[in-house]
């Protein structure tokens, strides 16, 4: 069952799938028609999952199950990421671009490859106070909290050793 994002607990396990490119409003349109046709339907071990999401910023796509209704299984996960992997071909994008870092620069997302941020950092043009997106949260309360960070507080600060 689709709920409102709000309505989840705070607790509820999230899954963040990034895009490695801003994503046009009509594809944006094809991934919402898709979602809400996917998450009714989706179901862990027969159990209806009280699921929400959230597209932000036409790059992130934030899935969310509230888990004091019930838990996401490994099957159901491995459905997820079939649903998504079944996006991108819809759409001709990529989710699972690793190598893809989005952070804010003057109050617009932005996307480069990792070996552009390493040379943005070596001129000193992303800092550790860079906001960036922590696409490895869990909850939906670290989402909240912790999703946009300054690099130095996130995996990220990894890129400045």
């Amino acid at each position: 069952m689709i709920v409102d994002f709000n309505l989840l607990d705070d607790s509820s396990r999230v899954w963040i799938f990034q895009s490695d490119e801003i994503i046009s409003d009509d594809k944006i349109d094809l991934i919402n028609f898709n979602l809400k046709s996917f998450l009714p339907n989706w179901s862990s071990h027969g159990r209806e999952l009280k699921c929400s999401y959230e597209i932000k910023f036409n790059l992130f796509i934030i899935i969310g199950v509230d888990s004091s209704v019930n838990n996401a299984s490994g099957c159901s996960i491995d459905t997820l990421t079939n649903f998504i992997f079944d996006l991108q071909s819809k759409t001709n994008l990529n989710f699972f671009n690793r190598l893809a870092i989005a952070f804010k620069s003057n109050d617009k997302v932005t996307i480069k490859s990792m070996s552009e941020i390493k040379e943005m950092i070596k001129n000193e043009e992303f800092l550790t106070e860079t906001i960036v997106y922590n696409n490895l949260v869990k909850t939906k309360k670290e989402y909240i909290n912790s999703w946009e960070s300054m690099a130095i507080e996130s995996w990220h600060k990894n890129l400045f050793i």
